[in-house]
């Protein structure tokens, strides 16, 4: 008879929401009835229901670490990713840790010492290829594996009703509705990072070519970015757009706007493994990107601050909507097996 296994968990949790804090939380929820699950959060911000590590009570730490049979660690803090591990195997725990990002400036002397101790670890899961030039792990406990999770739509919260009625009067106008967003107006190399101006422009290009449609575009933060935000409301308005690109600072659950979208489009200059994408494809909508980065299989692509291609490649979309919709990427099962199965394994290995 198998035992349910206690899990503890390290790394940030929401609030505030962020890469590694979203996909603990999407993770809470796929394990959450096959083990007993436990939390050490590093969030910058205390959560009642999370005994936070910066709190410096080392005898809940270390009662929590006695208390799990596998510690399965996500901090993105480096000396945080270290204690865990030389902690757990002090007291002989089974250890995983996800690699979520590493950086490119760290000397040779503090990538042997990360090594030296990343290697303690009974599986190391790396997000993307890219960091397995960074570091010598051992072959046999890397697996390589990004870190999307599907969303729980159910425990996300609901649109304002601003997005709403937008949706609304789209859908009953029988318009294509397109998103996209940015988690705040940034520049990168001297241009707009998540590509704001290019889908002002490609939108008054669809406009002119009379194709019907609705962008509905999130800015989740103004921080530094006011003055860049009314200068695209100032443009909308100058091309007379208004009925068909809607600009909107505020923080929404995008992926509820993605599941009510045809489209979702990614014109960034610069990328990682977006969580957008990952998304768009998961709830099976057409998904167009920058080719800035390779991106995940099923995505279409346009060339990089080209607005005439951007304009050309989602008027052929549109245009092929209703083909494309037969033969979109299907999110494959395994997604929300690999974290049991891998705990399941870790944990009996050698026993």
């Amino acid at each position: 008879m198998y035992k349910k296994i206690n899990v503890l968990i390290t790394g940030p949790m929401p609030p505030p929401a962020g890469g590694i804090s979203i996909h603990l939380q999407r993770l809470q929820h796929l394990l959450k009835h096959e083990f007993n699950l436990d939390f050490i959060d590093e969030s910058s911000s205390k959560n009642k229901l999370y005994f936070n590590i910066k709190s410096l009570n080392l005898f809940v730490y270390l009662k929590k670490i006695i208390h799990s049979d596998l510690v399965f660690i996500h901090s993105g803090n480096r000396l945080f990713k270290k204690l865990h591990i030389i902690a757990g195997k002090l007291f002989g725990k089974k250890i995983i840790i996800t690699i979520h990002g590493y950086g490119k400036k760290r000397s040779l002397l503090f990538r042997l010492y990360d090594q030296l101790v990343f290697n303690l670890a009974n599986k190391i899961i790396l997000v993307n290829p890219e960091i397995r030039q960074k570091l010598n792990l051992n072959e046999h406990k890397i697996v390589i594996k990004n870190a999307f999770l599907p969303p729980v739509l159910s425990e996300e919260p609901n649109l304002s009703n601003a997005i709403e009625t937008r949706l609304i009067a789209a859908k009953q106008q029988n318009k294509t509705i397109i998103c996209a967003n940015a988690s705040r107006l940034d520049n990168f190399n001297g241009e707009d990072l998540y590509g704001l101006d290019m889908s002002i422009e490609a939108t008054k290009m669809l406009v002119d070519a009379g194709i019907p449609v609705d962008v509905i575009f999130i800015v989740s933060s103004l921080d530094t970015g006011e003055d860049k935000f009314q200068k695209a409301q100032n443009l909308i308005q100058q091309y007379q757009i208004q009925s068909s690109f809607f600009l909107i600072n505020e923080k929404a659950s995008f992926v509820k706007l993605i599941e009510q979208s045809d489209m979702v489009i990614r014109p960034t200059n610069t990328d990682g493994d977006s969580l957008t994408i990952r998304e768009g494809l998961y709830l099976n909508k057409i998904v167009l990107a920058s080719d800035v980065v390779k991106r995940p299989d099923g995505t279409k692509l346009f060339k990089t601050r080209d607005t005439a291609n951007l304009f050309e490649q989602m008027k052929e979309l549109i245009n092929q909507k209703n083909a494309i919709n037969n033969h979109r990427f299907k999110a494959p099962v395994e997604i929300e097996q690999f974290y049991s199965s891998l705990i399941n394994q870790i944990y009996y290995e050698g026993r």
